[in-house]
């Protein structure tokens, strides 16, 4: 095979890595993992760039500088790589980095630094220029491999225990994609022992990193949220599927919020896709209402799975309105409405409010609130008796 036809695989597979990214990100914009997946197709574009042009380095100098900056750019991609798995289980959307994202920057570019200066050589073969083989070149694999291992230790320490199956295909595909580029790494050694103009391009392998998150996302819904229907829910009042159906935004005034988990049960019933966002326990939440396949998102400070920060106001709306674009009939139901005024500028919860709001009259989606009005601040209360349709248990 011509030398110019194996070195065109690295730009061609760095432009399909940013297509994914682009696809990715359009798919769910306002999601921050889908931001960082974009970054991260992006220095996956200009790592396989700048293997493409090692090949064809005009001299030793600039093959050496040019080698140095791929090495970098392939430490910022694994750095972003963990700072991505970081918000598996979808369902938590904190990330173990939140609010450390400028400390795990620095630490990127701190190691990626440290693991490339001390590449002083490369090597020039038929098939152009490289680097491998020098204790160098060691330190950086090294510094690789620990991304990997923190990478892969990181998601099955927080997925551990979780019973649901998407979320263990989702840590299992994150583990595949960061350990692929090692494997193509490992094979292409053993090409190059048999082929003595194999090119040592590194491109392909991460192009198999790229395919397998693309594939969890896209397959799985990775860090997403999924609609699910339960339209076999048994026992539902018939008046509760009919003042569900007839509504679209309730809020029952109660003390425990019973007639609006019956309200959307109905709503479940009548074939909507639904999302809970709660202060009890998802387990015993399921087990009380027999919600077996609908997302529920655990509003809790501790991080861990199926969790939200309650404080993180900004990411619970992006969920709630990019469930509802994506899912067609949507239904959310927030029984703790009270915690989340707790732990947040009461103005800025109604603002929140009022623009799901505008976003339901757009999705035919429909939003149920559980209120204890003795909780609130009345002048709340009234506001949201305003802009509700209002039920009294």
């Amino acid at each position: 095979m011509e030398l110019i036809s194996i070195g065109l695989l690295s730009p061609i597979v760095g432009m399909i890595g940013v297509g994914m990214g682009i696809y990715v990100y359009m798919q769910s914009p306002g999601f921050p993992t889908a931001r960082v997946f974009l970054g991260a197709m992006w220095l996956f574009f200009f790592g396989a760039f700048l293997d493409f042009i090692l090949i064809y380095a005009p001299g030793y100098e600039s093959a050496l500088w040019i080698a140095r900056a791929e090495l970098f750019v392939i430490i910022l991609l694994f750095a972003s790589i963990l700072y991505l798995a970081s918000f598996l289980p979808h369902e938590r959307f904190s990330g173990w980095f939140r609010g450390k994202e400028f400390m795990l920057a620095i630490i990127a570019v701190l190691s990626a630094t440290i693991a490339v200066m001390p590449v002083d050589q490369v090597v020039y073969t038929p098939s152009g220029w490289g680097v491998h083989g020098s204790t160098a070149f060691l330190i950086w694999t090294a510094v690789v491999m620990g991304y990997i291992i923190v990478t892969i230790y990181m998601v099955h320490t927080t997925c551990k225990g979780v019973k649901w199956e998407r979320t263990k295909k989702q840590s299992q595909l994150i583990s595949l994609g960061v350990i692929s580029p090692v494997l193509y790494a490992f094979i292409l050694s053993i090409l190059e022992e048999e082929v003595v103009d194999m090119p040592s391009i590194l491109s392909p392998g991460f192009l198999a990193l790229a395919c397998v998150f693309a594939y969890g996302i896209m397959r799985y819904r990775l860090f997403l949220p999924s609609a699910v229907s339960e339209t076999d829910i048994k026992g539902v009042k018939r008046r509760d599927k009919e003042m569900a159906e007839s509504a679209k935004f309730l809020m029952v005034e109660e003390k425990r919020p019973e007639r609006s988990y019956r309200l959307f049960l109905g709503l479940l019933a009548n074939g909507k896709h639904g999302l809970v966002i709660t202060r009890s326990h998802p387990d015993l939440l399921r087990e009380e209402y027999r919600i077996e396949k609908t997302p529920v998102l655990w509003l809790a400070k501790q991080p861990g799975p199926n969790r939200i920060e309650p404080a993180n106001l900004s990411i619970l709306q992006q969920i709630v309105t990019e469930f509802m674009k994506k899912g067609l009939n949507a239904a959310v139901i927030i029984d703790s409405l009270e915690y989340i005024m707790e732990n947040n500028p009461p103005e800025e919860v109604m603002m929140m409010l009022y623009d799901i709001r505008d976003e339901i009259q757009v999705t035919n989606s429909t939003l149920v609130l559980s209120v204890d009005p003795e909780t609130m601040d009345p002048q709340y209360v009234a506001l949201l008796e305003r802009e509700f349709q209002v039920l009294v248990a």
